[in-house]
């Protein structure tokens, strides 16, 4: 039977069948022509390995080779069924989630992402976006531990606290601005001079707090700590900093690897 002759027997109008009415060769016939349609036939592709999906499961007993298997078979990059693979165990409805929507949602932790699924509105790239900002300073921001005691004991949801925690945020940012007079000196140029300040003493200075500091406490402990004195930054030099001082560790890592350590011991 020819691929036009299988696809005039399949129902490619959206509706779900059931397992054990279709083949894992109807799948794959399903799959190609849903991809070749995009745009709105990207839930279509979703729906048609979902259902190979749960096929593969009931012919194998495991899901282990499915994306190799399925990528293959479709003419598809594995990277690109892995991605896939991804996103259909994202829950979403075709109202309320694009495609961008969703590749966003990959990356948000799991309680965040199932609060987000369960609206029933519209949900944007942009909105997700924020919700993500927004409940990472949750998470990480000493100053709202309470927001993530709300969380943990139900009294507000991921993306309530996440709003507050960028509400909190802006009003930070806004109290900072208001307190720099107009008349303020360039307080970016004091802090570049190097007058007073030997590279010889303060770069030694820097490696023996660094060693000190990841051999004495815990790697989250660190984050934690560095994460608080952070802000205030209105002039941005502290993120400067840390960006540039992470290229140059970057660089003498290359210079250092750690493998080299180990022969010597």
């Amino acid at each position: 039977m020819s691929a036009s002759d299988m696809l005039d027997r399949i129902d490619l109008s959206g509706i779900q069948p059931s397992v054990d009415s279709v083949t894992w060769n109807d799948c794959v016939v399903g799959f190609k022509q849903a991809d070749n349609d995009m745009g709105s036939a990207f839930h279509r592709k979703i729906h048609w390995m979902n259902t190979a999906a749960e096929i593969y499961l009931l012919d194998k007993d495991k899901m282990a080779g499915f994306i190799e298997k399925f990528a293959d078979d479709c003419g598809i990059s594995y990277p690109y069924g892995k991605r896939l693979n991804r996103i259909r165990k994202v829950p979403y409805t075709v109202q309320n989630f694009s495609h961008d929507a969703i590749e966003a949602l990959l990356a948000a932790p799991e309680e965040l992402r199932d609060d987000i699924v369960s609206y029933d509105k519209p949900v944007t790239v942009t909105e997700v976006q924020e919700a993500k900002k927004g409940y990472k300073e949750v998470q990480e921001d000493p100053d709202y531990v309470d927001l993530l005691e709300d969380v943990k004991d139900n009294r507000k949801s991921p993306t309530e606290a996440a709003k507050e925690a960028l509400i909190r945020s802006e009003k930070k940012r806004e109290a900072i601005s208001n307190t720099v007079s107009p008349d303020v000196i360039d307080l970016g140029a004091i802090a570049r001079n190097k007058e007073g300040t030997d590279i010889r003493s303060v770069g030694p200075a820097f490696i023996v707090l660094m060693e000190k500091l990841c051999t004495k406490f815990d790697e989250r402990d660190i984050k934690r700590e560095l994460y608080a004195f952070m802000e205030p930054d209105p002039l941005g030099l502290k993120k400067e900093a840390m960006h540039k001082m992470s290229d140059i560790l970057s660089d003498l890592c290359l210079d250092f690897p750690l493998n080299e350590l180990k022969n010597l011991n």
